[in-house]
């Protein structure tokens, strides 16, 4: 009787899967690192983050938050999302960030007035929010070297 009971409930659950339509896309945006480079770079050289993503509603046209941990300090930087990206359904695909070294518009700076001529460290934090609200999971990057 209770093997029965779980065949069915076994059954019941693949028929659930099978008809869902979001086919395995998440309704809460979800995102993983693709590649950073370079992990060394100098003032007015420019970071490439990519980041894959997935969302069941195609709806992650709101923007991209990533905070910048130097270990003693720590930075938020707020970016629109990139691109013209189309809403819809099951959608996935890659954000790509450029994020210029330097105190330029857009760029991050990594300053320590103890140590100003030695190199830096800084690990990125990186989310995604869709236009209803969800907060995707955060990627955290492997720490980059900043020279002076």
């Amino acid at each position: 009787m209770m093997l029965r009971f779980i065949c069915i409930v076994g059954v019941i659950g693949l028929l659930f899967t099978a008809c869902s339509k979001n086919k395995g896309f998440p309704t809460v945006p979800q995102i993983s690192l693709e590649s950073i480079n370079p992990l060394e770079l100098g003032n007015g050289e420019t970071l490439q983050i990519v980041l894959n993503f997935k969302d069941a509603e195609g709806d992650i046209q709101d923007s991209v938050f990533v905070r910048e941990d130097v270990g003693y300090n720590y930075y938020d930087i707020f970016y629109p999302m990139p691109g013209d990206i189309p809403k819809q359904k099951n959608m996935q695909g890659q954000i790509i960030l450029y994020l210029p070294y330097g105190s330029g518009p857009g760029g991050f700076a990594v300053a320590s007035p103890q140590r100003p001529n030695l190199p830096d460290t800084a690990t990125f934090y990186i989310y995604i929010k869709d236009l209803q609200g969800h907060i995707s999971d955060t990627v955290k990057t492997p720490q980059v070297v900043v020279l002076p």
